[in-house]
């Protein structure tokens, strides 16, 4: 039982630096364009701009 709640902490350990790793790369912005792909999903990289649709008559 020894063994398996020290290779459970060691796994936890394990975890919790990919964790704080990986937060650490989201936050730079020279990793955030390779690794994060939503903003390829939602159109951020392609700089299109939306077409406006004016809505008010002006008379």
């Amino acid at each position: 039982m020894k063994k398996l709640e020290n290779m459970l902490v060691k796994l936890a350990l394990i975890h919790l630096i990919f964790l704080v790793l990986a937060q650490w790369v989201l936050t730079h912005d020279s990793w955030k364009r390779n690794v994060n792909k939503s903003i390829y999903y939602e159109g951020v990289i392609k700089g299109n701009e939306p077409r406006t649709t004016e809505t008010i008559d002006h008379k």
